[in-house]
């Protein structure tokens, strides 16, 4: 299958969600005097993936997702400060942080020279676009397409559609990168999109509803470009 375009995750597929999360998390602790615990840390983090969950679920949405993560946070570690303040504070650190994996740009670079890329990303507006405008794969993307602004995040197809039906690409000559098997992959899949689970080093798990699965860039390029 010869494909016309190429839609992308972005955190955990492209980007180092992980590493410049952890940047932000660090500048906020200590922001706000809150100890650096490793516990505090995984704490968070906790928190955050059961509020990505019900996001993900249809059962909160992203303005409320992004201040009941610290409310949630600050009560399980018996801490008073403003889950406001701390959101807003947090949302500028996130926005600073364009950390790719190793070999995304080279990746895009590829890609690109074959067929348009797209990023198709759940997440809050201001931050993915003040991360993507001025990182360095920004000049191999076509268009970016952000749950928020569209109403709809992973696994909702509806998000995938949009991509789509802007680019003018039927679905079947688009496939799907992402390394969510409980976003990318089901909104891939009921958009009719070739879908395949990005595991950076991973083995996949067992049933992950991928149409393909690949390991490394290059596993993923072999899939996406012949």
């Amino acid at each position: 299958m010869a494909y016309e375009l190429l839609l992308a995750d972005a955190d955990g597929t492209l980007f180092d969600f992980d590493a410049g999360e952890q940047k932000a998390l660090t500048a906020l602790f200590a922001h706000f005097d809150i100890p650096a615990r490793e516990e505090f840390f995984q704490t968070y983090h906790r928190v955050n993936r059961e509020q990505w969950s019900l996001l993900e679920q249809g059962r909160t949405t992203l303005p409320e997702l992004q201040v009941a993560r610290m409310a949630n946070f600050l009560a399980a570690v018996g801490l008073r400060r403003s889950p406001e303040e701390m959101h807003l504070f947090f949302r500028d650190q996130l926005s600073r942080q364009s950390i790719l994996l190793p070999g995304a740009e080279d990746f895009c670079k590829r890609v690109a020279a074959q067929m348009p890329i797209c990023l198709v990303t759940n997440g809050v507006a201001v931050i993915q676009h003040a991360r993507f405008d001025h990182c360095t794969i920004s000049p191999y993307l076509s268009g970016l397409f952000i749950s928020e602004e569209l109403g709809a995040a992973k696994p909702d197809p509806a998000i995938v559609w949009a991509a789509l039906g802007r680019m003018n690409v039927a679905p079947e000559k688009a496939v799907m990168l992402g390394d969510s098997a409980a976003a990318d992959i089901p909104a891939a899949n009921a958009a009719g999109v070739f879908s395949i689970l990005f595991t950076n080093g991973r083995p996949a798990p067992a049933e992950h509803g991928a149409c393909a699965a690949a390991r490394s860039y290059e596993e993923a390029l072999a899939l996406i470009l012949g």
